[in-house]
């Protein structure tokens, strides 16, 4: 990520981080046992990322257009603020979402991989995505991560932006008095 690329992004309004979850989250594989359990690996340091802004008081939603038992059970664990899933218009939902906590998609970074992504990353007051997403997605990101969905492209979104809105540092200097 080049934050001299994003000059003109307006950090200190982003107070919500939305995330897709198959693909960002996950490395888009879907594991699915013969007894028909599905099985997703999720990144411990992206969920770290996770909790670290929520410490320092960002909101935090999952969006999928898939319904899945794993993914609402790490949203559950990680605590995330909004679960939306099986929804295939995530612009409308997280708009509703938006409206009800009055919120606006200046206030949103979201992260997502692949076409039904794309309406609500055009909205958003920033958005990302991940190496190995389609070129026609990466068009709409105004930065794509160095690491892969699934390998820590979460935490190194999260980290960025806390470190460009001067959170990071204060953070990390609650560490230093221990």
């Amino acid at each position: 990520m080049n934050g001299d690329d994003l000059k003109d992004i307006d950090f200190s309004a982003i107070s919500v981080f939305i995330f897709d979850i198959d693909g960002v989250l996950t490395d888009g594989k879907i594991y699915i046992s013969e007894s028909g359990e599905e099985i997703k690996c999720f990144y411990a340091q992206d969920g770290s990322g996770i909790r670290m802004a929520k410490r320092l008081g960002i909101k935090i939603g999952f969006v999928s257009a898939r319904l899945s038992a794993a993914s609402k059970l790490r949203a559950e664990d990680l605590g995330v603020d909004f679960y939306i899933e099986g929804c295939k218009d995530k612009l409308s939902a997280v708009k509703s979402l938006l409206d009800d906590h009055n919120l606006s998609f200046n206030n949103v970074f979201y992260m997502g991989d692949d076409i039904v992504d794309i309406g609500l990353m055009k909205e958003v007051g920033l958005s990302a995505t991940v190496p190995e997403a389609p070129e026609y997605v990466k068009n709409f990101a105004l930065f794509i991560t160095k690491k892969n969905g699934g390998h820590g492209a979460v935490r190194e979104a999260c980290d960025f932006i806390l470190k460009k809105r001067g959170l990071l540092l204060n953070f990390l200097k609650e560490f230093e008095k221990n």
